[in-house]
Formats: structure tokens, sequence, C-alpha cells
């Protein structure tokens, strides 16, 4: 029987979803592993500890019948990691602790991320198979925690940890640890993965995206609905600045990566903005300079995205399997104004600057992703009207050939946990129909699962979580056209 220290384990939504409908299924399980547990796994392998990453779905998507209840039987280990990362694996992250407690009731069961970070308090008060929780970064945190445990010794000096005390009252720690700098972890010993090969090969085939590659912590910006915006951090980690890894560092992490998988693509897990293009500018020069060829998909958080460095991506990244993102969410200048006023007043996308990007990405050949939604704070139904007619006319316009490569990307969104409209959903005009991490256990177990990943757990003051799931379908139905001409392998000509 193998012996290991610490097992982590990637919950999925739901344990046993509905086989035949594994197609559109799949997606929905989110197979991606948050970026910081591969360092964090392998900081402890680097400080003597035996480690084993297990990714659920992944298992379950390989072989339907894989039980991990069997899987634990065949191995040994004192602590178990479950990342809770994202909010949509709150059912699956609970049954998952459920099953090691009932199988190795000895075994402490520890969650980490930001969901289990805001919810920390609760989840140790409702949940008894969760011993504690790791808040904010982790690395330094569990290190403390495996070693404790290891000696028996007290958990008060545990930063960023809540657990439940010998008296059964809930204790938390300070918040303590911040990360300095990035540059001594680990983030691709992914020999620490089981079945890692099918993993990068599964994530492309499944998500679209072959390797998530970690750039940076922190984000300058506070967009309505996510979860991991300045304000998120600075609460949830105490991270109060931007921290972004040598560019030396991440050609190291690329080049293991190609040599390891010959993977075809990767994704910067850190948007481009005004205040860090000379970073990405440095880093794709690199990229250049090593001769590594790879794809590469990167986000724009925030506009303008120059013409310069529309050039300087297109000399470092192959047309196939590369592209340009941004989520301005909808194109209403009043939406935009209105957000901006209330959690983040960089928060725009002027239409003369999203021109410029079409532009360029037609220019360049190389797929320009935008995001749209249906259901954004303050959209008026004349809101979502134009965006459905600018979608339109980019599907008659580029939809037709490869050699303008611009795709309409959308989806219903969640309001996650920490972020300015979960927080305060009225300045926002939004009932927020989910709030207690025991309703959003309950409602992503229930929740249908589809192509779609993302549950709708709002209704605005004009539309309702139906119409918002509806319209969103038919959003991305009417612009499929575009997902399906774009990247080929057609020869290019090098722009000078």
């Amino acid at each position: 029987m193998k012996s290991y220290d610490v097992i982590f384990i990637h919950p999925p939504r739901v344990l046993k979803p509905d086989n035949g409908k594994k197609a559109k299924s799949v997606r929905t399980s989110f197979i991606f592993i948050p970026m910081g547990v591969f360092a964090i796994a392998d900081f402890l392998e680097r400080e003597g500890f035996g480690v084993k990453i297990i990714n659920y779905p992944l298992e379950q998507y390989l072989n339907p019948n894989w039980s991990l209840i069997d899987y634990i039987r065949t191995i040994d280990f004192k602590i178990c990691g479950i990342d809770l990362h994202w909010i949509h694996n709150a059912h699956g992250a609970i049954e998952v602790a459920q099953i090691v407690k009932e199988v190795k009731p000895n075994t402490k069961v520890v969650l980490g991320g930001f969901s289990a970070t805001y919810f920390h308090t609760q989840i140790l008060k409702y949940y008894r198979s969760i011993d504690g929780i790791i808040r904010g970064e982790g690395e330094i945190p569990l290190l403390k925690y495996v070693q404790n445990i290891k000696q028996n010794q007290s958990l008060d000096s545990v930063p960023n940890f809540s657990y439940r005390n010998s008296s059964n009252h809930i204790k938390t720690n300070s918040l303590s640890y911040t990360a300095k700098t990035l540059d001594n972890l680990n983030f691709t010993n992914t020999s620490i993965l089981k079945n890692a090969k099918q993993y990068f090969e599964c994530s492309r085939k499944i998500m679209g995206i072959s390797f998530n590659l970690p750039i940076g912590r922190g984000c300058p910006f506070n967009c309505p609905f996510c979860g991991g915006g300045q304000r998120a951090l600075q609460h949830l980690a105490g991270r109060n600045e931007v921290i972004l890894r040598s560019p030396e560092k991440v050609i190291e992490d690329i080049t293991t990566i190609i040599d390891t998988y010959k993977v075809p693509s990767l994704f910067f897990g850190h948007g481009a903005y005004p205040a860090n293009l000379k970073y990405w500018k440095t880093l794709f020069g690199l990229i250049q300079k090593e001769k590594l060829d790879i794809g590469g998909d990167l986000e724009i958080w925030r506009l303008p995205f120059p013409k310069e460095m529309w050039k300087i991506f297109y000399r470092t990244f192959p047309r196939r399997f590369s592209s340009v993102s941004i989520s301005p969410r909808t194109l209403s200048t009043k939406v935009h104004q209105r957000i901006a006023k209330i959690c983040d007043p960089t928060f725009k996308f002027p239409k003369n600057q999203i021109e410029d990007l079409i532009r360029n990405a037609n220019l360049f050949q190389r797929t320009l992703r935008i995001w749209l939604t249906v259901g954004f704070p303050f959209q008026t139904r004349l809101d979502v009207l134009k965006d459905f007619n600018f979608a339109v006319k980019c599907m008659f316009k580029y939809g037709k050939t490869n050699s303008k490569p611009i795709i309409i990307m959308n989806e219903p969104y969640h309001i996650f946990p920490g972020s300015p409209a979960f927080d305060s959903p009225k300045s926002f005009e939004i009932n927020l129909n989910y709030n207690s991490f025991p309703q959003l256990n309950e409602f992503f177990k229930q929740a249908k699962m589809s192509f779609f990943y993302n549950a709708i757990n709002y209704d605005t003051k004009i539309f309702s979580s139906a119409t918002i799931s509806y319209f969103n379908k038919l959003l991305f139905l009417s612009t499929a056209l575009t997902m399906m001409t774009t990247g080929n392998k057609s020869p290019e000509k090098k722009k000078k």
C-alpha cells in the first residue's frame, strides 16, 4: 500500500452525473485544478513530505466507473487537502470530504481556496467532516499545519488557519501570511498529479486550454461579478498589491511543459492592462528569443491595448491555438458608467477602442474573443438588443472567413462570493437568490449540468434568472458560426 503524508483532491461539481449526458456535462465538471495547488503540493514535497494530487472529475471522465472510495482504500495518508476555490465545486468538495472521513476517519480534512476562505466560519459550523480551512494564500500555512499535525503540536501558531479547537469552538488564526514573491514556487511539478499526461490532453479537448500558467497574484480592478478583484483579495488574502513572477521563471515553466507534454498552447493566468504592458513585452520577447513553439491565450483586462502589442503577440505565437480575449460583457456605455461609479472607475470599454481591437485582430490575423453576457447589472432590453445586433453583424462580417477571426463568446454569469455584487447586490439592482454556503451547496447539487458551467444565482431588475439563461443560449447559438471558422492551419504572411 502506497503511503503519503498529504493527498490533494480536486472535487467535481457533483460526484455522479448522468453518464448518458457525459458529452454535455464534462465541461460543467470543470476539470481545471487551481494553479496554486501545484505550487503548494510541490512546496510540501520539497520539505520532505510525500504528496499526491487526484483530479476527481478527470478520473471520472477517463473511467465512469472510477470510485474514490475504492481508490483511497488502496493508499494510506494522514491529511487530505480539498480545493474549494471556485464556488461551483461547493457540493463536490463537501461530498468528497465526507467520503474521506467515512473511509479514513482519523484523516484530517482541510479545505482551501477563495470560496472556502469566504465561507470559512459557515463551513466549519455546518460540516463536521471539515477539520480546518486554510484562508488566503496557502504555501506556508499548509506546511506549518502539516508539521504541527505530525509533531502533535498546537494549531494556534498556524497562520491563515480556521478550525474547531478542543472546546469545539471555531478558532480563527490571524491572516498573517501573504507571499512576497512567487519565484520560489514551482507551478509545473506535474509528477505528483495522477494521470498528468491525460490531464493536459483532456484540458485542451474539454475546456479549450491545455495549461493554465501562473503569472502573478493580485488584481488592481474590481469587476462587479468577480470574487478575485482588489477588494476581495485584500479581505480574503490580505493582499494589497499585485506581484508578478520574473519573466525568466515563466520561461522555465513554459520550457518544462513543452518538453514534458508537448502541449499546443497555454493560458496566461493574469491579464494585460496599461500598467503591465512593459512586463508582457519583456516576456513575449524572451519567448521569441528562446524560439518556444507554443500557442498563447491572453486576456485583456483593461484598454487600451495598442497596435504595438498586437504586433508583438503576432510575432510570438502561431495563429493556431492562440487568441486574445476581452470581456466588456456589454457594449452599453451607460452600463459601464454606472458600474464605474459604484465599484471600479476603470471599468470602461469605449466602442472606438473595441473597434481598434477588431481592426488589429484582422490585420494580424489573430483570434479576438469578445465576451458578452445577458443579465449584466443595469442592462436594459434595448442594451441587450444592441448587443445582439453587434454580435450578429460580427458573425456575418467575420464568421465566414478564416482571415478575419473575430469570435463573439458568451455564457450566463454567476455572481461569485466576495465580488462587489455579491456583497452589495442592491447597489447593482440585483436580487441574489443564494448567499449562504448551505444554500449554495444545495444549489449546485441541484443545478442542471450543461455546456455552460456557470449556474445563475440572481435576478436583475429587468431579467429573471430563467430569462437570463434563455437569452444567453440564444446569443450563443446566434453567433456559433464565428467559433467554427477561426484558427485554421492556413499559411500566413508575416507583418512587418
